[in-house]
């Protein structure tokens, strides 16, 4: 049995309000932290977002008017980008398409063999890109010619804000993507395409 001394000890160290403040403060203050930084994580992603779709409805337009090549369009991105993310890394792909229909989709099968509904040996396709093979995507890399669809994909990949993403397990880095589709003058005929059998 504990000494009445020591009960007394007890009891005044329950009641002792002394260092409470700083104890609930120890326990709140980290999570208050962390969700703070993801917050301002969360912003800039989101601005940097609004920014690279902006950026990507300027570069669009340019490529309507026919004369701009893949690399200008790319540069006009990236330099935009990297005035907000100097070290940011930039990719822009363009692919090009006949019609809003065909837009990321696979080029058709005109005569269809068993296995139905998927490409095999055997089958005849719309070559819609010209080259020849059946793909998965029947765009053509590049801007296209007149009258063309253009659909573009920017990616931008940068190192995170929030330092402690490592402790959480995060990756180091963010990434986020933009689209835009246009449509070009038409500035010249568009070539027809052709039906392959294979």
């Amino acid at each position: 049995m504990m000494p009445l001394s020591g009960c007394v000890r007890l009891r005044r160290l329950a009641r002792d309000g002394r260092g409470v403040a700083a104890v609930e403060f120890a326990l709140v203050s980290v999570p208050v932290v962390l969700m703070l930084l993801t917050l301002i994580d969360l912003g800039f992603r989101s601005y940097l977002s609004s920014q690279l779709q902006g950026t990507m409805d300027q570069a669009a337009r340019r490529v309507t008017v026919g004369g701009v090549t893949t690399t200008s369009i790319t540069n006009f991105v990236t330099d935009r980008m990297k005035r907000i993310l100097p070290g940011a890394q930039v990719q822009v792909v363009p692919k090009s398409y006949d019609d809003f229909s065909q837009v990321a989709k696979p080029e058709p099968i005109t005569t269809d063999k068993a296995p139905i509904g998927t490409y095999n040996a055997g089958d005849c396709f719309t070559d819609l890109n010209g080259n020849g093979i059946w793909d998965s995507d029947g765009g053509s890399a590049g801007n296209g010619g007149g009258d063309d669809i253009v659909y573009y994909v920017a990616t931008v990949t940068y190192p995170a804000l929030m330092p402690l993403r490592g402790f959480l397990g995060w990756p180091s880095t963010e990434t986020v993507s933009a689209t835009m589709m246009m449509r070009n003058q038409p500035y010249s005929a568009q070539p027809q395409p052709v039906t392959v059998c294979t």
